[in-house]
């Protein structure tokens, strides 16, 4: 090897080695980013047997990455939808403390048996529509915040389809970047982090999977399998509901034109906040709706007889919205207590009729027919049915619950394994750094040799 060539390689591992110092440098500075994967340059041998830099890698882990996006996207939704059962658990109210429907009508039916007990007492039948209104009065606010709950899920729908509609065009700003970038040979890896920050961030709305290509390009996915981007980005669209009553069916999610929420899609989507919120307004919330019309519906019946009707109703499918106290047997209204006391029965107008009462009391305790779509025992007695619509909703927000500590757990684990397979260990880092001197300092010194052996051939000369 004469002294040009080994000046030369010299040189090249000179630059080599300025070129990875740099390299990690960039790797210890951005090691308290979880987003930022580790990058390390790959060598090659030229044709005089020196080296340069053939290009950047970064580390990667496609499975526990593809892993982690999964979790986050069921995270996202159980905890989207643990959200609004957490709303929807104050307000049906504990039955502990007497808030909750069940409890409220099993107030009002002791109130009937002490009534009864004492039908010539009109005290104790003023406690009965006083325990009436307080069931009347808390259907109806129940049914009015249940549509304000629907409208909120629905405005959490239309930010998270506005965000990743966002987030979407960003994706496509910096894939196209790193496919150039790829193509003429220049470092992507920071791109390449960027890019899987931002399809993280769009499996949080909705879940994702995407698809590899030649040149680090990509496609998305929906986790059912609707494009939402490939070359371009497809619009993800939905129409906000602007005002909800008991019968409205709400706007669907739409990706390039393909519903991915509600009964008709196709390929419904199956993860993501969107999806956690698009179920709590069609399905949980309305299912407890009907509950409570159910309860509205039955207790209008047990109580209807003619001017000793209790309750009144608009009639479906909004009974609990309508429900109020009859006018015919509210003194507060211009009625009288012995009206619900006596109904059609006492014709000779006794003050101890109590078997109007009495039947009363057990037709809330006997057994009904009820809507099965309820979810509820199909044939209960009212009772039972109303103390167990707290039980279902506590059920199911204690299910959801153990979901999302699951999910999150998985989740954790995930990220954990994925920052140890991609991203920067100090120590390693440092450890790589003091390797890259050393080589630095070898081919210091090598040109240095080479420096003074040339100096020398010229003083012989």
């Amino acid at each position: 090897m004469n002294l040009d060539v080994a000046s030369n390689i010299a040189r090249q591992s000179l630059i080599a080695s300025q070129f990875q110092i740099a390299l990690s440098s960039r790797n210890v500075a951005a090691a308290d980013d979880p987003t930022r994967s580790r990058a390390a340059a790959t060598l090659a041998t030229t044709i005089d047997g020196g080296v340069r830099i053939g290009g950047v890698r970064r580390a990667e882990d496609t499975a526990v990455y593809t892993r982690m996006i999964d979790a986050t996207s069921v995270t996202a939704e159980r905890d989207a939808v643990l959200q609004h059962l957490n709303v929807l658990s104050e307000l049906v109210g504990d039955p502990e403390n007497n808030t909750s429907i069940g409890a409220m009508i099993g107030e009002m039916n002791s109130a009937l048996v002490d009534y009864a007990n004492a039908p010539d007492d009109p005290l104790f039948g003023r406690t009965v529509i006083e325990r009436a209104r307080d069931v009347a009065d808390k259907l109806n606010r129940t049914s009015s915040e249940l549509l304000l709950l629907r409208d909120t899920a629905d405005s959490r729908i239309a930010g998270g389809v506005d965000s990743v509609n966002q987030l979407l065009l960003s994706l496509d700003e910096i894939n196209k970047n790193i496919v150039k970038g790829t193509i003429s040979g220049r470092d992507v890896t920071m791109d390449l982090d960027r890019r899987d920050g931002i399809v993280a961030q769009i499996s949080e709305y909705i879940g994702v999977k995407t698809l590899s290509r030649s040149n680090n390009d990509i496609a998305l996915f929906t986790d059912s399998g609707v494009t939402m981007y490939d070359n371009g980005v497809r619009e993800v669209s939905f129409a906000r509901t602007t005002v909800f009553t008991a019968t409205t069916a709400a706007g669907e999610v739409f990706v390039d034109g393909l519903p991915i929420t509600g009964a008709s899609a196709p390929m419904p989507a199956k993860a993501g906040s969107i999806v956690g919120s698009a179920s709590v307004r069609d399905y949980i919330i309305p299912t407890y709706q009907l509950q409570m019309d159910e309860i509205a519906r039955e207790i209008t019946d047990i109580f209807t007889d003619g001017v000793g009707s209790l309750f009144l109703n608009g009639g479906g499918p909004d009974y609990a919205g309508t429900i109020s106290v009859s006018a015919t047997v509210d003194p507060t209204q211009g009625g009288t207590v012995e009206n619900l006391r006596d109904g059609t029965g006492n014709l000779s107008g006794f003050a101890g009729y109590s078997d109007r009462l009495l039947s009363l009391s057990d037709a809330l305790a006997g057994t009904s027919a009820f809507d099965p779509n309820t979810e509820l025992n199909a044939t209960s007695s009212l009772l039972d049915f109303s103390a167990e619509t707290a039980g279902w909703i506590e059920n199911l927000r204690k299910s959801t619950n153990d979901d999302v500590n699951a999910e999150a757990a998985i989740l954790r684990q995930s990220s954990d394994t994925l920052s140890r397979a991609t991203g920067v260990n100090l120590d390693d880092e440092y450890a790589q750094q003091l390797m890259i001197e050393r080589s630095f300092s070898a081919s210091s010194k090598i040109i240095s040799i080479v420096d003074e052996m040339f100096d020398t051939l010229l003083r012989i000369n």
